[in-house]
């Protein structure tokens, strides 16, 4: 049986959600839009559930309508609540290099599907002295509430930074 931790906001709802969709031991983390810190404290409490629980999937998910997550882009009247700036920071990073990168009609996704792997690089690189991360999946999802399916962020690789050209002679 499939055994996964949910790194989710609480804002978004999506525990009952996700019980109902899929069958499986579930576990949760919640923090505002996905905005926890990987310390060393929670490092270990993470490890020390994967191991107790068994876990073998991690899973990063946000709402496509995550208030903290649209607050950042447009209205920021959370940016001044101190354990928010960071996260206000990074995605408002992601907006500005998706503009630069993408002209696509939904980057609000691309910043979701960005921050989700800025998340999912953090844990591994936290992770990678306390246990193999290469035995469990680490993933991210963007749950879409209009249509109530769960979509699988973009990959890295198709997520840059900045463009940049590569000139050869």
């Amino acid at each position: 049986m499939k055994k996964i931790l949910y790194f989710i906001c609480p804002t978004d709802y999506l525990e009952p959600v996700i019980n109902n969709t899929f069958k499986q031991e579930n576990y949760y983390y919640s923090s505002l839009g996905n905005s926890t810190s990987f310390d060393n404290n929670l490092l270990e409490q993470t490890k020390n559930i994967i191991k107790t629980k068994k876990i073998n999937e991690i899973s990063f998910v946000l709402s496509n309508d995550n208030r903290i997550v649209l607050d950042a882009l447009e209205d920021q009247c959370y940016a001044e609540i101190l354990c928010l700036k960071s996260l206000h920071d990074q995605i408002l990073e992601q907006k500005k290099h998706s503009k630069i990168s993408w002209q696509t009609w939904n980057d609000q996704y691309l910043i979701l599907s960005a921050f989700l792997n800025s998340k999912i690089k953090e844990l591994k690189l936290g992770l990678a002295d306390l246990l193999s991360v290469d035995q469990i999946k680490i993933n991210g999802s963007v749950y879409n509430r209009q249509k109530h399916v769960f979509k699988d962020i973009y990959s890295d690789l198709i997520i840059m930074g900045y463009p940049g050209f590569n000139f050869h002679q």
